[in-house]
């Protein structure tokens, strides 16, 4: 889910612009690298995944301007533990559609990023997971694995996992190394909070368990609406 105007990457809005491909990072998730898919605001809808951009976008251009806006976990009312036997990573190497919180890697290559979107308005999470699957199949090719709304962090979202070609740090549709995204969103009245994680497909079962054991600890604080509450 993307705010609206983030044309960088994935489940579409207007112009659904999914993450663009991150290039092969270095010890933390370097310059080059632009991260992963991202959701992208549906025109109507106002958030909503997008499917990757190319892949491709590296260190030597700058994200828009000054940067993305980092933000701590308590300025929008998150609170989790951090990925086991993860490196946090510079946060400002990641090109996301919203402001981003925190970044892991392992490896330089597989990530899990936490981010949040404002659209400002509640958006519905299963007219948003449609709208993400919908734009990640169009956008990328991606075959969807799972998708499922779902309790998380005492909120209502939804969980979606996808696979397409890429480069492992990011799917772009072209690549040649099998990636999957798993994401992970929960709208507020206002706002919706992301959690994505990118891996090779090959190293997916590893670092599912990492994912789960940090979504397993995820509390959000915050309002939802009945219709938010009542999505199934």
């Amino acid at each position: 889910p993307v705010e609206q105007g983030d044309s960088q990457q994935q489940p579409a809005p207007q112009d659904p612009a999914p993450p663009q491909d991150q290039a092969a990072p270095q010890q933390t998730p370097p310059q080059d690298q632009t991260a992963p898919p991202q959701p992208t605001a549906p025109p109507e809808q106002g958030t909503a995944p997008q499917a990757p951009q190319a892949q491709g976008t590296q260190g030597t251009t700058p994200p828009a301007q000054a940067g993305p806006k980092i933000v701590k976990p308590e300025e929008i009312g998150i609170s989790f533990a951090p990925p086991q036997g993860w490196q946090q990573g510079d946060p400002t190497k990641f090109s996301l559609p919203g402001d981003i919180c925190c970044a892991w890697s392992p490896d330089n290559v597989a990530s899990i990023v936490a981010f949040v979107q404002r659209p400002g308005k509640p958006l519905n999470p299963k007219v948003l997971l449609e709208q993400s699957a919908q734009a990640l199949q169009s956008a990328v090719g991606a075959d969807v694995k799972t998708k499922e709304i779902k309790d998380i962090g005492g909120m209502k979202g939804f969980s979606l996992v996808v696979t397409a070609p890429g480069n492992g740090a990011a799917i772009d549709g072209k690549g040649s190394v099998s990636t999957t995204q798993h994401w992970v969103a929960v709208p507020r009245d206002k706002d919706v909070v992301i959690f994505l994680m990118t891996t090779p497909d090959e190293s997916f079962a590893q670092n599912e368990q990492v994912f789960q054991g940090v979504l397993s600890t995820l509390k959000i604080s915050g309002t939802q609406t009945p219709d938010q509450q009542a999505s199934k």
